[in-house]
């Protein structure tokens, strides 16, 4: 019977304070992530700026629960997805920085027994400096000789979207009456440079599908979608997340929804649920929800099994 490796694909994150600096150095390291030509001296610039941050972010670690929780979320989700498919599969964490690595899943993959593989990434909307990066690499350490599918995207995925709207609906019903006809939903995106949209990475346009679908799904006509997380003075993708809502949450009841985000980690309890809430609390809003990442709800790990098995099939995701 053949046994079928899915790699469980994200970006990772430091487990305790003493790894932080270690996964800023691998993350700077990435051509993908900091695209400009450094040549022979990415290293060192990596080295410098990941020494020069890292007490910052430990500092947001520290806050969190001193690291990151991205991992054991995605190894819960690992072995949701694995009951999900049943007999002949395996899932492996495949992380792209930090640990278990991608070379790591690999090893543990070929130890199962694996004779194929699934690379699914755990980005929903597709960009180069994430879905590329993981795939990149998997690409390099994963046997030739044994195939691969490589699935891209499932933004539009059907299960994937219905699970996302069932989300909203769910925090959105915690809304008193009173305040529900004037909320409003924040859609907020990892933020990625100019540079690399002008390039054509397709992620705007994915992420906006993503959040209109969602909206539909939901009943909701009074959203927006924002970015966060801007790293560096070059110009990124917008309106910010953190002016957005000091502009424009007075006075109203305000949910914002990690959507490109499947798991917890920094990006949502230190950016959504201290400096978005802060934002909006200073500027009036009446109330300050958020919708939890979709984690192992049943109905997401349902949706990415039916993404991995159409994969093999050569359907697409939605």
């Amino acid at each position: 019977m053949a046994h079928t490796a899915v790699f469980l694909m994200n970006l990772g994150g430091p487990r305790n304070l003493e790894e932080v600096e270690p996964y800023l150095y691998e993350l700077f390291s990435d051509p993908l992530v900091v695209t400009a030509p450094l040549g022979p001296f990415r290293p060192l610039l990596a080295r410098l700026v990941s020494r020069l941050r890292a007490p910052s972010s430990a500092e947001k670690y520290a806050l969190i629960g001193c690291g990151s929780p991205l991992v054991a979320g995605t190894e819960a989700q690992a072995r949701a997805l694995e009951a999900a498919l049943g007999p002949g599969y395996s899932c492996h964490l495949a992380m792209r920085c930090g640990h278990p690595s991608t070379e790591e899943g690999v090893r543990a993959a070929l130890e199962r027994g694996a004779d194929r593989a699934v690379a699914l990434p755990l980005y929903p909307q597709w960009a180069n400096a994430t879905t590329l990066s993981s795939l990149v690499e998997l690409r390099r350490v994963w046997p030739r000789e044994l195939p691969l599918v490589e699935i891209s995207s499932w933004h539009d995925h059907d299960g994937y979207l219905d699970a996302s709207a069932a989300a909203l609906r769910e925090v959105l019903a915690e809304v008193p009456p009173t305040l529900r006809a004037e909320a409003l939903v924040v859609f907020s995106a990892h933020g990625l440079p100019m540079s690399q949209v002008r390039r054509g990475d397709p992620y705007p346009r994915q992420v906006e599908i993503t959040s209109r679908e969602t909206a539909r799904r939901a009943g909701v006509t009074n959203w927006q979608i924002t970015y966060q997380s801007k790293v560096g003075p070059a110009r990124w993708l917008g309106p910010d997340t953190v002016r957005f809502l000091e502009r424009n949450a007075g006075g109203r009841a305000v949910v914002t929804v990690p959507i490109a985000f499947v798991s917890e980690h920094l990006e949502t309890l230190y950016d959504l649920d201290i400096l978005a809430k802060d934002a909006a609390t200073r500027a009036g809003a009446s109330l300050y929800l958020r919708v939890p990442a979709l984690g192992t709800r049943p109905d997401f790990i349902a949706a990415l099994a039916d993404v991995v098995q159409n994969g093999l099939t050569g359907h697409s995701p939605g």
